[in-house]
């Protein structure tokens, strides 16, 4: 087994990090109820099991009420939410005050003598075995979990005056456990790492257009009706562009499609360019990429889209050794969710046809008929006259 575990993309490292906290607040809640029930249990049956030691029964309820507390405050916190505290410093409260519990009782019952301190060697076995499922993230939750505890396990024998070597034949098995319960909660971290993965990837294939790494049609379709219902609540305007390659059959007739491959991730990136944060392009399909643009209206989206035309006009693309002059025309249309999704789209394509039939190479735009008058249309965006068609 790899104890290093499955490596995980820095673009998943905060998914990852919140599934691994969702994890930890499940394991958290179940280890509460366990611990409360197994405390609550051995305490008031303390008569039945050592009937001779009725006398150690506060003694006991002493040591056993760090966990107790503990196993108490978890709960409290997961089902109020007050105080609201990271399930991993909960796991680590828990597990620490379990083995100070178990630690402290073993001291208390030790006599030497093998019978009478039997009951509480498996409780040491069963609470090893316990906490070392507790660390979720693996072995680097190892040494705070039972080193220290041991550490300090050792000078209180020390200073106990008993004798290491008579107390090592009861800690062999709690030790062994300790290893099992190690190696299974990494077996278990690499599982769900690789779990995640798996699922990571799987979606990032349904929703990531191959060719040019971007969202596909599909993916950006569901933005799209996030940002329509986002609009219409709010009545904050987003926009559209819709570009399309000017005659980009041509590219892969004469010099290829892997040429043609080339110009599309050329084109992702130049289009990627010129986006915010919160903007989001996609291919559409085939040479078609569209860009979505929050809060933007119209006006906006027309300088955007006059700066990607610019950047494919001013700049021939470089393909496998042919500088080619790769032109682009963008259809534009804004929108603030006075109607569907799919008009919004298909004024952006009317925008863009508009632009293939002018000439190619040039911006054209519609506007929401709800949301400006005839008269404030914008412009269309020509280029200048040398440019290419």
């Amino acid at each position: 087994m790899k104890l290093a575990g499955s490596k995980i993309p820095k673009k998943w490292a905060s998914a990852y990090e919140e599934y691994t906290r969702k994890v930890e607040c499940q394991v958290a809640v179940v280890a509460a109820w366990i611990l409360l029930i197994t405390i609550i249990f051995y305490q008031f049956s303390h008569e039945l099991r050592l009937s001779q030691q009725s006398d150690l029964w506060w003694a006991e309820f002493g040591f056993r009420t760090p966990a107790l507390i503990s196993a108490v405050f978890t709960l409290f916190s997961h089902y109020t939410g007050k105080p609201s505290c990271q399930s991993r410093h909960l796991l680590w409260t828990m597990g620490l005050s379990v083995m100070f519990m178990i630690l402290s009782l073993f001291l208390l019952h030790y006599n030497g003598q093998p019978d009478d301190v039997y009951q509480f060697s498996s409780g040491l076995v069963i609470s090893f075995f316990g906490v070392a499922v507790l660390a979720v993230r693996g072995l680097r939750e190892w040494w705070l979990l039972f080193v220290l505890p041991l550490i300090l396990f050792a000078i209180a024998v020390r200073i106990l005056g008993l004798s290491h070597s008579e107390l090592l034949p009861f800690l062999i098995d709690p030790l062994v456990m300790m290893v099992i319960g190690m190696v299974m909660s990494e077996a278990l971290r690499q599982l769900r790492s690789s779990e995640f993965l798996a699922r990571e990837q799987l979606k990032e294939q349904a929703t990531t257009d191959q060719l040019t790494g971007l969202l596909n049609r599909r993916a950006m379709h569901q933005l799209l009706l996030r940002e329509h219902s986002r609009s219409r609540r709010s009545g904050s305007p987003f926009s559209i562009i819709l570009g399309d390659l000017d005659r980009f059959k041509r590219v892969n007739d004469t010099y290829g499609h892997n040429c043609g491959d080339t110009v599309l991730q050329e084109t992702a990136r130049r289009m990627g360019s010129h986006m915010r944060a919160q903007d989001a392009l996609c291919r559409w399909g085939g040479e078609e990429l569209l860009i979505l643009l929050p809060d933007t209206t119209l006006d906006g989206a027309l300088t955007v889209a006059e700066k990607v035309r610019c950047s494919f006009s001013d700049t021939p693309i470089l393909a496998n050794g042919h500088v080619i002059e790769q032109t682009i025309s963008l259809g534009v249309a804004d929108c603030y969710g006075h109607d569907e999704i799919e008009q919004a789209i298909k004024r952006a394509d009317d925008a863009l046809y508009l632009a293939k039939s002018n000439g190619r190479n040039r911006v054209e735009a519609l506007a929401e008929p709800d949301s400006v008058t005839p008269e404030h249309q914008p412009d269309s965006l020509t280029p200048e006259p040398t440019a290419g068609t």
